[in-house]
């Protein structure tokens, strides 16, 4: 380097130059398929260094690379939807065969409605109502025995209405005596549906162990 200026400079380039091959390497080359760095470097360097030359003008440039992003972005999203779809339809499949072979074991009960139930620890305490919020312990499994929530790791029972959660809760734990603990086993269109959720792929059987602490009554305004 001849002098402190042209160091400055060099370090400049090659600061922001870190930034861009990372920008490049995450962002831009996943979603473009024969992401030509030359050209790339062509264009940032004439643009910088001699713009009347550029054989495509700024304004036009920036409308052709959205283009192009969105048109890479919505082929990467089918991409990922399609490979969603694939995987609901295997775990919708998995979740008939489970429900089906579950339902023979000793002390399964199923309801019209498919969902299945273990009594564990039985209760005569009083059961709660859609209207009230109800005060519990829960681990939830996959059918596969992969936990995607717990009270019990977060420390402390969860309190929540009745008529927020899934429609499965809505339906079984109604049927729960303050005190008894159950193993309760949803199937998907009473749970998330087609829905992913973290943790959760979309068409998922859930099974939940329940001890239900106590019913907390709503206030009459």
């Amino acid at each position: 380097m001849n002098n402190h200026v042209d160091s400055v400079s060099y370090a400049m380039g090659v600061v922001l130059g870190m930034d861009m091959r990372e920008s490049i390497e995450q962002r831009f080359e996943p979603s473009f398929e024969g992401f030509n760095r030359d050209n790339f470097i062509a264009g940032f360097y004439t643009l910088l260094k001699d713009s009347a030359s550029l054989k495509m003008d700024p304004m036009s440039a920036n409308d052709f690379f959205m283009a192009a992003m969105q048109a890479a972005q919505q082929k990467q999203e089918a991409i990922l939807q399609a490979k969603r779809d694939s995987i609901a339809a295997v775990t919708l499949e998995q979740g008939k065969k489970f429900l089906e072979e579950n339902a023979k074991k000793d002390g399964v009960v199923t309801l019209p409605s498919g969902i299945q139930y273990i009594v564990l620890e039985d209760s005569k305490g009083k059961k709660p109502t859609i209207d009230d919020q109800v005060e519990c312990d829960y681990v939830g499994t996959l059918i596969d025995g992969t936990e995607f929530d717990s009270s019990i790791k977060r420390g402390q029972p969860a309190t929540f209405p009745l008529a927020n959660v899934i429609k499965g809760w809505q339906e079984v734990i109604p049927m729960m005596s303050v005190g008894s603990k159950w193993k309760i086993f949803i199937p998907a269109e009473l749970a998330y549906g087609t829905q992913d959720r973290p943790g959760i792929p979309g068409n998922s059987v859930l099974i939940f162990e329940v001890k239900l602490h106590q019913i907390i009554k709503n206030k009459k305004k």
